[in-house]
């Protein structure tokens, strides 16, 4: 039955199911985020699951200083009852667009050059087994 769902919910969109069997990144589409931001604006994403099988993501947000990317562990979300430094969404089996949306707190934010940032994604289908890694273009937040 959750098959037949499946494949009447992804018809009527124009796409199909794939079945248990195709690879994560087969599965998956994360859409890119914009590349710059102001303060107070909202960061969309943007997820589909063309599978059968849920899908877990894990979010983290890195900052990149002197040419390195570090995981950036102070909250600059404002997001009800979710810490936005790493947050887990479920996709469930043929998900689409699936939309979350993160709004950026009103604090002050360093020169461009330094204020790049960008998403680092873990990915799997077990919650305890996220595999499979995947980035976000780059971002910055305009003060």
């Amino acid at each position: 039955m959750r098959i037949i769902k499946c494949l009447i919910l992804f018809v009527l969109q124009s796409t199909t199911c794939h079945l248990n069997a195709q690879s994560i990144k087969e599965c998956l589409k994360i859409d890119s985020v914009q590349t710059i931001y102001d303060i107070g604006s909202s960061v969309s994403f943007h997820f589909s699951n063309n599978c059968e099988e849920n899908i877990y993501i894990s979010i983290s947000l890195e900052k990149r200083v002197d040419g390195k990317w570090f995981i950036f562990t102070q909250d600059i979300f404002h997001v009800p009852n979710t810490y936005k430094v790493q947050n887990v969404i479920v996709l469930k089996g043929c998900e689409v667009n699936r939309k979350e949306e993160w709004e950026l707190k009103g604090v002050k934010y360093k020169k461009k050059c330094e204020n790049v940032y960008r998403f680092k994604y873990n990915i799997g289908r077990k919650l305890n087994d996220l595999s499979y890694i995947e980035y976000s273009n780059i971002f910055h937040i305009k003060n």
